[in-house]
């Protein structure tokens, strides 16, 4: 019996030996840092499946979110409000609905232009809507995520009841002054018109009457369409860009004379929303595109997103822009 006990003793030993030993060089798991700390746990990577390419989209809006380094695309979703994610502009995650109406809420029809804006820690989407008895109009939504999901600010529109506005979009002066910048719809003016209106600080409001800054007529390069038996010059999809001289460029969209979509520019050299605004005597592109808008990327570049055809299927065009002589201009 002492024998068999002096056999085991130096098994016992070398056992022991061998947990003191891994306690104190450290023994862990593979998937350990140096330091012996489990490394941070990422999850699951995200799938990017879909290219751009196989969107189809009008007014394609992208909301930039630098701190995750990933972009949002929000699109018109059959009476609801669609959000894509990506991380380089070319595949897209489909991320499901950003916002979908309660039946009280006012808007009934159109959800076109879904421009997303951050804005005092929210974000907010401009929406053009319509409903059975009331006129076409710009409704403000809220969220505290990029992607949603989003509510009525308001259950009624920003802009003037009594009118037909579209394409309302956001912007904030040198004072730190918000802004809806929209258009009188033509079928309505005739000759369709971009009026800037402010805003109060919570965005819930306008405060005071809308100011004119010009009409379709005041560009050269417009000429008319017809609907039914209305004539006229349209007016769409202001977006005003700040440039280095504190002068501003909008960019809109209209008709040109030979029939085609295109993207206009007129440049406010004052800085400030009344202008004057000087129209440029051509359009940005001749692609039959437009309702464009203006986006620094991840990589620091200037870059201009907008969908073509505008007669056909639709597709995002995303390009690179430089500004040259206080006008922006296509990249090659």
């Amino acid at each position: 019996m002492a024998i068999n006990n002096l056999f085991k003793f130096p098994v016992l030993l070398f056992i022991l030996l061998g947990c003191v030993f891994c306690g104190c060089s450290g023994c862990s798991s593979s998937d350990d840092t140096p330091d012996g700390t489990p490394p941070p746990d990422t999850g699951p990577k995200e799938v990017y499946d879909i290219k751009l390419s196989d969107i189809h989209i009008r007014d394609p809006f992208i909301l930039v979110d630098k701190q995750n380094k990933v972009y949002y695309l929000h699109v018109n979703g059959d009476k609801k409000v669609k959000v894509y994610k990506s991380e380089d502009l070319t595949m897209w995650k489909d991320m499901g609905f950003s916002f979908v109406p309660q039946p009280d809420f006012w808007g009934k029809s159109d959800f076109w232009a879904p421009d997303v804006y951050h804005y005092n820690g929210k974000y907010y989407v401009f929406i053009t809507l319509s409903a059975p008895g009331v006129k076409r109009g710009t409704s403000i939504l809220v969220s505290d995520a990029p992607q949603g999901p989003f509510v009525p600010l308001v259950n009624n529109a920003v802009t003037p009841s009594n009118w037909m506005c579209l394409d309302g979009s956001f912007y904030v002066d040198a004072t730190g002054t918000p802004w809806i910048v929209y258009c009188h719809e033509w079928l309505e003016a005739g000759d369709g018109e971009i009026l800037a209106q402010q805003l109060d600080k919570d965005l819930k409001a306008t405060v005071g009457d809308p100011k004119l800054l010009f009409k379709a007529s005041a560009a050269p390069w417009v000429g008319p369409i017809k609907s039914g038996s209305v004539t006229g010059n349209v007016t769409d999809a202001p977006f005003i860009h700040k440039i280095g001289d504190g002068s501003l460029i909008m960019l809109w969209s209209s008709f040109r004379k030979d029939g085609k979509y295109a993207i206009g520019q007129a440049v406010s050299k004052s800085g400030s929303l009344s202008g004057p605004w000087e129209q440029s005597s051509e359009t940005l592109n001749s692609d039959d595109g437009g309702h464009a808008m203006l986006f620094e990327d991840l990589k620091g570049r200037l870059m201009i997103s907008y969908h073509a055809p505008n007669s056909g299927p639709t597709r995002a065009v995303m390009k690179e822009v430089y500004i040259n002589n206080g006008k922006i201009i296509l990249a090659d």
